[in-house]
């Protein structure tokens, strides 16, 4: 049943967000799009969503009072022999000459002992749902980085297969001139060589690429037969090339604002402070309260009796849990510092890494890509018509594929170190 209504909800928000799409089984999505479907869909984050909802239940069980407990014994089955005792009422018609006992008892918890586990469990709630934005994030960063990688696969795809097609162009060309006995077989092998290559190249690529969509659609509990491309965003450069001034002080601020295992950290201390209360609470002895009711047993017919039963702590007065309550929260104590130590070395690190690489960016003048395209084109033109030699056409054509190479790898580097930036700091201050 679960997995129908997963199922109905992909479908609902494929519709909804597949604009571009061109098959039943092709999305194509851009990143606001993706992460929309993952968020709806990740299995993980429906399982773990499911521990809050268990906090919530521990808490409206420690706002139960104990069941009361409910006794009867002492039943004669049998009529007394004895001939001098004196006869006893029926209780209900014939039902007679029997000895009953009935008793019940309440358990009264003292010391605000109620109060304090259901303070303590509100606790684990609140711990509960910060444990699932640590979930969240983690998955967050794994989804954004498998898409900035399917982004620098895709893009390389299409540069390979863009120059295989130009370069088969001139393998055919070649061919029919080798064997009309206008040129000589050497230049020929030379291209088919470099056709090949590219071609392997491509076949290495398509292999990343499948297994990066192979990750992205378990998180996003999509079909395995469907095929899932992402849409550029073109103003996606702009919005990276920012916040080279950021602050660090400011940052970690925003850190402990935003981090969920900060806050669990700090939680960890306030439960570890009521898991104390509630263990020197257990020192005081509970209430028993009693109502009995003895029909035979006694000098009277009919006995009603009121009692009070205590444990009287004379052996058990609960050190032990005491005394490792307080270790735990010396414990938590610890675990806080380190936490706040880790967070900033971690913004830090992620800072400095954003940094360098937004500066290799910078490098990489506006528009030099372009010029890249456009002069292997030319390049391409002038081998065609003789204008330069092969050596010269392939010695441009290995710098061409090296430079975009190189502008992919720092532009998925960028992206990459962004979102470790947003990781760090708990909070997407890079778009």
């Amino acid at each position: 049943m679960i997995r129908k209504l997963i199922k109905v909800s992909l479908l609902f928000s494929v519709a909804f967000y597949a604009k571009n799409s061109f098959s039943q089984d092709t999305l194509n999505l851009n990143k606001a799009e993706a992460e929309t479907v993952f968020l709806k869909n990740n299995l993980v984050l429906l399982a773990e969503n499911l521990s809050i909802s268990k906090a919530e239940a521990r808490i409206i069980q420690a706002k139960v009072w104990p069941n009361p407990t409910f006794t009867i014994d002492q039943i004669n089955l049998w009529r007394p022999t004895n001939p001098t005792a004196e006869p006893i009422p029926p209780i209900f018609g014939n039902y007679n000459n029997q000895q009953v006992g009935i008793s019940i008892e309440q358990l009264i918890l003292t010391a605000g002992k109620r109060k304090k586990l259901i303070a303590l469990e509100k606790v684990g709630r609140d711990q509960s749902k910060h444990y699932f934005e640590e979930v969240l994030r983690g998955l967050k960063i794994e989804f954004r980085t498998l898409l900035n990688e399917l982004s620098y696969y895709q893009s390389q795809n299409e540069i390979y297969q863009s120059q295989l097609e130009s370069i088969n162009q001139l393998v055919t060309s070649y061919k029919n001139q080798v064997e009309s006995g206008f040129l000589n077989k050497g230049e020929y092998i030379r291209l088919k060589a470099v056709s090949l290559d590219l071609v392997n190249h491509l076949n290495e690529i398509e292999s990343s690429l499948n297994e990066v969509e192979l990750d992205l659609k378990n998180l996003m509990n999509l079909p395995s037969t469907s095929q899932f491309t992402l849409a550029e965003n073109r103003d996606e450069s702009t919005q990276l090339n920012q916040l080279i001034n950021l602050e660090f002080s400011s940052l970690v601020d925003t850190a402990y604002t935003h981090r969920p295992e900060f806050h669990i950290s700090k939680l960890r201390q306030e439960y570890t402070q009521k898991h104390l209360a509630v263990e020197r609470a257990e020192k005081v002895p509970n209430l028993t309260l009693i109502g009995s009711y003895d029909r035979g047993g006694s000098i009277y017919t009919d006995f009603i009796g009121f009692g009070v039963a205590l444990d009287i702590p004379v052996f058990n007065r609960n050190k032990g849990n005491i005394r490792i309550a307080e270790l735990n929260i010396e414990e938590a104590k610890f675990n806080q510092d380190l936490v706040s130590s880790v967070i900033e070395k971690e913004v830090s690190s992620a800072l400095f890494n954003y940094r360098k690489s937004l500066n290799l960016n910078q490098q990489i003048e506006e528009g030099y890509e372009n010029e890249l395209d456009e002069t292997i084109t030319s390049y391409t033109a002038n081998f065609k018509n003789l204008n330069i030699d092969l050596i010269q056409y392939l010695d441009f054509f290995d710098a061409y594929l090296e430079n975009k190479n190189i502008i992919l790898q720092a532009t998925l580097e960028l992206k990459n170190r962004a979102e470790e930036l947003n990781y760090a700091v708990g909070k997407d201050i890079i778009k």
